[in-house]
């Protein structure tokens, strides 16, 4: 019995397997040098950028296992096949099960890598996310239009801004101004300088991380709590001078 095709088309398998799985790394490392390209370029990005590369190391975990096994169960049936007494054909089945799951699983990952409203799904994701924590926390929640949470999140900035130049800290490039930075940018000089505490720095973080979700995942609702916390926030900074 000639069994030289079940030799050839495994062998043909592992190396296919491979060869896509290393393409598919060296294309993820383009997309992650343009993902930080943007997230330099837009400080509001920062928060999403390390969902995403969470996500996207989970997923290449994953990957790498679930090729390594495909690889691995191709060669073992190069290795069983005998020119007298082929491999197993459950152990084909299985081999080949692995390396079609081994493509497709890598397929699916190219086509999320490169989808244009990554920052979107990431910005829901985690929104949803919080949202299932307060639920968990059984704290109340009530919701209001997005635009009240941006309204009150320009008079934060606005006070922040306002102690920098009270301080004479500049903030951000020529570009910008002086005292335009983000709010990360604006918390931190004030944490460097002194003027406030580790309490109400992480606080701004928060404030600032939760209004960039809701800004990238183009959400119309925000949580009240959340916009009445920027407003009080925005007290304590207006209080600092």
């Amino acid at each position: 019995m000639n069994t030289d095709y079940i030799y050839w088309t495994f062998t043909a398998a592992a190396q296919c397997v491979a060869t896509f799985v290393a393409l598919l790394l060296t294309g993820y490392a383009l997309v992650l040098t343009q993902i930080e390209a943007a997230r330099e370029s837009d400080d509001s990005l920062q928060e999403l950028h390390a969902v995403l590369r969470a996500s996207y190391h989970a997923r290449l975990k994953g990957l790498a296992w679930l090729t390594a096994a495909a690889v691995v169960l191709s060669l073992f049936v190069v290795w069983d096949n005998r020119a007298n007494q082929p491999a197993s054909n459950w152990v084909m089945g299985v081999a080949a099960l692995a390396d079609l799951v081994a493509m497709v699983a890598g397929l699916a990952f190219v086509v999320t890598i490169i989808d244009p409203k990554k920052y979107q799904k990431a910005a829901e994701r985690e929104l949803e996310q919080q949202q299932h924590q307060q639920q968990a926390a059984h704290a109340p929640s009530t919701v209001t239009s997005a635009e009240n949470l941006f309204r009150a999140f320009r008079q934060l900035e606005r006070a922040l801004r306002e102690q920098l130049r009270r301080l004479d800290l500049p903030v951000g490039d020529r570009e910008t101004g002086r005292y335009a930075g983000s709010v990360r940018q604006m918390a931190t000089a004030l944490l460097d300088n002194g003027t406030i505490g580790d309490e109400l720095h992480a606080e701004l973080l928060q404030l600032g991380k939760y209004r960039n979700l809701v800004y990238h995942g183009h959400v119309k609702q925000a949580d009240t709590g959340m916009v009445e916390r920027v407003v009080r926030a925005a007290a304590r900074v207006r209080q600092l001078g």
